[in-house]
């Protein structure tokens, strides 16, 4: 809880959005997010911290005429250059001073109205985490199956308590944000660390509408990290699956190697053509390039950690110089009017 909030006993709710290449979504979002803040009940004030992960769009223009027009309730962090969706929302949570925090995306998929539903949940800080889990989707069935796929097997090999449909927004109590503030770790798997965090979420299901505006930048590549990330950070499974091709092949590598000999000196079958030869030599390979492969993602990783480079690096930050609690050592007013306070 912030300083003024525990003195007037007024709650603080933090909404995070990370924006990437969002600019014609925007408007619509703060115009459909704002309505929704302001039904919110009495005694709950809020705050909304955007997070330009270095757009090479107009975004942060759109962000700064939002901030300008609503510099007592907005925010915004920027970036200086792409980090990643969870980099973002992790400067975002850094930024965040509410007693509870919603991360949700700048695309409108994801409806705002939940967030009242969420807060019923979260009661004061009785239930810790609030989970709105994709029961069903309107972008795309096979956006959808692919979604299904991939948390179902994080479910059976790295995250047992991950919600079928998995889950990109959602309510984190102060306390469970001070967790994830505190965790020094590379190429997260944001999710993965909430549920690690071993407080028991309440589940909302909801529809994931399909996009209106613009289009995603939530590329093939960037959901194979995420998914190699979520499987490299909470399961050893692919390390156990070497071991077990290992032996698989070991086993079928001997039994081969008997038939030859049994059928070279008992019977004395002859060895001909070099297609069996190379057939194996070059499957064996391929397997040992895919082994290595496995263990240098658990090397790299490892490797990323010991530089201990941070995991986003802010360029500016807008807000009212009272509001804005960072590196107050480098502060300074932007514009000479006094609202917007660059760190």
């Amino acid at each position: 809880m912030t300083a003024t909030a525990a003195a007037d006993g007024i709650r603080l709710l933090s909404v995070v959005i990370p924006v990437y290449f969002n600019e014609e979504n925007i408007p619509a979002t703060w115009a459909a997010l704002e309505a929704t803040l302001r039904r919110l009940p009495a005694g709950l004030r809020w705050e909304v911290i955007f997070v330009d992960d270095g757009s090479g769009d107009r975004s942060f223009e759109r962000l700064r005429e939002v901030f300008r027009l609503h510099p007592d309730s907005v925010r915004v962090v920027k970036l200086t250059r792409n980090f990643g969706q969870v980099a973002a929302v992790l400067a975002g949570l850094q930024e965040a001073r509410g007693d509870c925090c919603v991360v949700m995306s700048a695309d409108l998929q994801d409806p705002p109205e939940l967030i009242l539903e969420m807060l019923g949940r979260w009661a004061g800080g009785v239930c810790k985490i609030v989970l709105a889990a994709r029961a069903y989707r309107e972008d795309g069935r096979l956006a959808g199956w692919a979604s299904r796929l991939f948390y179902r097997a994080m479910r059976r090999f790295a995250v047992a308590n991950m919600p079928d449909g998995g889950f990109d927004y959602y309510l984190l109590d102060r306390r469970v944000v001070d967790l994830i503030n505190g965790i020094e770790q590379r190429n997260m798997f944001l999710q993965g660390q909430i549920l690690w965090t071993g407080f028991t979420p309440q589940v909302i299901g909801y529809t994931r509408r399909k996009r209106e505006i613009g289009r995603s930048r939530w590329t093939l590549s960037k959901k194979l990290k995420y998914l190699v990330d979520g499987f490299v950070s909470h399961t050893v499974a692919p390390i156990r699956l070497i071991t077990v091709v290992g032996l698989l092949f070991s086993f079928l590598s001997f039994s081969y190697a008997t038939v030859i000999f049994v059928g070279k000196f008992l019977w004395g079958i002859p060895l001909q053509g070099w297609a069996p030869t190379m057939i194996s030599i070059l499957m064996l390979s391929g397997v040992q390039l895919v082994m290595l492969g496995i263990i240098g993602e658990y090397l790299w990783r490892d490797y990323y950690e010991t530089r201990k480079l941070p995991n986003f690096v802010v360029e500016s930050v807008l807000a009212r110089a009272e509001a804005t609690d960072s590196a107050a050592a480098c502060r300074a007013v932007d514009g000479g009017n006094g609202a917007d306070a660059v760190v």
